[in-house]
């Protein structure tokens, strides 16, 4: 299933009204016009739940939007009133249902039951709860703990891993890799024959105490879009900003806030 994508030079702002507007788009789209602006004002708050679209932390003193466009559209995927049930599977086999992007499964909608691949038919079929249940404790019952790997993904919420890692611990292992601990491996490598740690030393605090910031190859606009206020701030008391980017990155020319 091919896209034909044009990509056309942007000279407008990162964030403002364009930004709005597509929060708007989504939240219409996916069946949440009321329930996800309500949703969203919890977003990052210290009362709240963290957005699951990066690791971005939630700040001691947030704003009355402390989300951004992209943390936005990652929320309303995960409320959205769309839902994949039983009948979707049985009109698709695997097979097909391989060839289809990302975005086209994304949109289909969240899952309403457990499900089950059944090898004959090449397709999924559902399972009701408990015996789901049943057959992952018979299945972890002949392994030894420490042989099992129980693997996140980075857009699980921290509240769902926190219940996970729980489990996990309950089960007898600490093999809890994500997708984010696989990508810093080689930091946790690198750094400590660099600079003794295996993490970074920079916080948030020091925003407001530096005289210059350098980036490499970081789209902020893009990655870490929440961290235009703290660049805003630093730019607005004078503190140069430098980039190694092949990208001209707009978050870092002009951003516009809200």
């Amino acid at each position: 299933m091919k896209r034909h994508v044009k990509i056309e030079p942007y000279w407008g702002p990162v964030g403002g009204w364009g930004s709005a507007r597509a929060v708007s788009d989504i939240l219409l789209r996916e069946g949440r016009p009321i329930e996800g602006p309500i949703t969203l004002a919890e977003q990052n708050k210290p009362s709240g739940f963290a957005c699951v679209s990066c690791s971005y932390a939630k700040p001691g003193q947030p704003k009355f939007l402390e989300f951004c466009e992209n943390g936005a559209k990652a929320t309303a995927w995960e409320i959205t009133s769309k839902r994949c049930g039983p009948d979707f599977f049985a009109a698709h086999t695997l097979t097909e249902l391989e060839k289809w992007s990302d975005h086209s499964l994304e949109e289909v909608g969240r899952l309403t039951e457990p499900m089950r691949y059944d090898q004959e038919t090449d397709k999924y079929r559902p399972v009701k709860w408990e015996d789901a249940f049943a057959q992952i404790g018979k299945a972890l019952r002949g392994f030894h703990p420490s042989s099992i790997v129980f693997y996140t993904s980075g857009r699980a919420s921290l509240e769902a891993s926190y219940m996970y890692q729980l489990f996990a611990r309950m089960y007898g292992s600490n093999n809890l890799p994500d997708s984010s601990n696989m990508c810093h491996e080689s930091t946790s490598v690198a750094l400590p024959e660099t600079i003794g740690v295996p993490v970074g030393t920079v916080k948030l605090e020091d925003f407001p105490h530096t005289d210059c910031m350098f980036f490499f190859g970081q789209n902020v606009g893009v990655n870490s879009p929440r961290m235009l206020h703290q660049l805003q701030a630093v730019r607005d008391r004078g503190a140069h900003i430098i980039t190694f980017n092949p990208l001209r990155e707009r978050g870092l020319e002009r951003f516009t806030n809200p």
